[in-house]
């Protein structure tokens, strides 16, 4: 008879159809989670790996579409829970950066959860979310899907809800077993339980911009790397001649083994160098290289010819003391010593050299005025913020100076009145 998996307790009986709440999430948390799991790993980190979820809840639909790490301590019984001070702060914070163009609200948390569920060691901090938002949920990452992973697996994680249930009711009657009914002896007694949801994928269209930067620069990162790799194997190569007017290129160690390496005859040659192999990133690397190489070449050549055109016109024609025909006869008479002045070659060669203007970079002294201009006008942003932040505060000082006032006004008056009564009282 085979074991049955330990039951999680703390997992409720009932479908997640019942609920009818639907979430979808968004891939920028999965982006920050992933980061934080990372960054942690790599430096060793020891405490628990938690965050906030913000988003919208418009009924029984829920987005989740940012997230930020929190602060979690250990406290006296060994439990981690959340800096409360901390954590109610920067909440303030972030949904005053996430205002616009919808506002954002704390929809739940994040940490690291296995597969088979949550655990009681979940409870403190969750119960310091639910405080803040009643129907928050819970997406637990699991780091065992990420460590072994299988193909055609969905993402590593899981999304709860959490609910109050009774727990009367065990989990064979849940599964429809026939039992005696029985009178309950007292209150039912009521249970943090979690169900798990089921969730979309959305992309905004911001969101598909940040992706692709993401791609675009992991390309980039493995071409540096392939970079690397090619400059070590070039370094230990040279190049030789086969005899029939071809160069190869061969490690060094191989020159020194004779002629044996350069007969085609030879068995040794069948063997492949795998430092010769390069990789489809090395490759497309390698053409890129030699496209621009290409390109730069042919404008050097370019280049050199209109200086050799220019330097071998006629001298008193660069001068402006002949005309373009005097020049060209000049040059038809110097037996080829001067070239031929053309006019449209040289309106050419302007119109290069003004584009090329255009392309350089702005002069220092610009760019430095264009800084200093910059930093003014984010110092005087900074200026008039703390100028009215400094208003703020004389106007709250005036009416708190106003209602002091007013308050002793009153007790003077009354003060008067009180001696008014008494005099009159003598009077009498």
């Amino acid at each position: 008879m085979a074991d049955h998996p330990p039951v999680n307790e703390l997992l409720s009986a009932q479908k997640s159809s019942d609920s009818g709440l639907q979430v979808a999430l968004h891939p920028l948390p999965l982006l920050e989670i992933s980061d934080y799991i990372t960054r942690g790993y790599q430096r060793g980190f020891k405490g628990a790996v938690v965050g906030a979820l913000l988003g919208q809840q418009n009924g029984r639909e829920i987005t989740i579409e940012q997230s930020f790490t929190l602060k979690a301590e250990k406290s006296d019984k060994g439990l981690y829970e959340l800096d409360e001070a901390w954590f109610v702060a920067r909440l303030e914070q972030l949904k005053l950066v996430h205002k616009a163009p919808q506002q954002l609200e704390l929809v739940g948390w994040y940490s690291l959860v296995p597969k088979t569920g949550p655990t009681p060691l979940h409870l403190p901090i969750h119960n310091q979310i639910i405080a803040q938002n009643e129907s928050a949920i819970l997406l637990g990452f699991h780091v065992e899907g990420v460590l072994h992973p299988v193909p055609g697996d969905p993402l590593p994680l899981t999304i709860y809800e959490s609910n109050m249930e009774t727990n009367d009711i065990s989990r064979e009657e849940a599964g429809g077993e026939d039992k005696e009914m029985k009178d309950s002896e007292g209150p039912a007694k009521m249970a943090l339980k979690f169900r798990e949801l089921p969730y979309t994928t959305e992309t905004g269209e911001a969101e598909m911009i940040a992706m692709q930067f993401i791609r675009e620069g992991a390309a980039n990162a493995s071409l540096d790397d392939a970079e690397r790799r090619i400059l070590e194997q070039f370094d230990r190569k040279i190049a030789v001649d086969d005899g029939k007017g071809k160069r190869r290129a061969v490690t060094q160690a191989e020159t020194g083994k004779g002629k044996a390496m350069d007969d085609p005859t030879s068995p040794k040659t069948g063997s492949k160098d795998k430092d010769a192999n390069l990789t489809k990133s090395e490759a497309e690397y390698m053409s890129a290289l030699q496209t621009k190489y290409n390109a730069i070449r042919m404008m050097k050549s370019r280049v050199d010819l209109i200086v050799a055109y220019l330097q071998k016109l006629p001298p008193d024609f660069v001068s402006g003391e002949l005309t373009t025909l005097k020049a060209a006869e000049a040059a038809r008479a110097s037996n080829g010593a001067c070239v031929v002045p053309s006019n449209r070659i040289l309106r050419q060669i302007q119109a290069l050299v003004t584009n090329i203007e255009l392309a350089t970079p702005a002069h220092q002294a610009t760019l430095e005025r264009e800084i200093l201009q910059e930093t003014n006008d984010v110092n005087l942003i900074s200026l008039l913020a703390d100028l009215v932040a400094s208003v703020s505060e004389v106007r709250e000082a005036g009416k708190k100076f106003a209602v002091v006032e007013a308050a002793k006004s009153s007790k003077n008056r009354a003060f008067d009145a009180l001696e008014r009564g008494g005099s009159d009282l003598h009077m009498g």
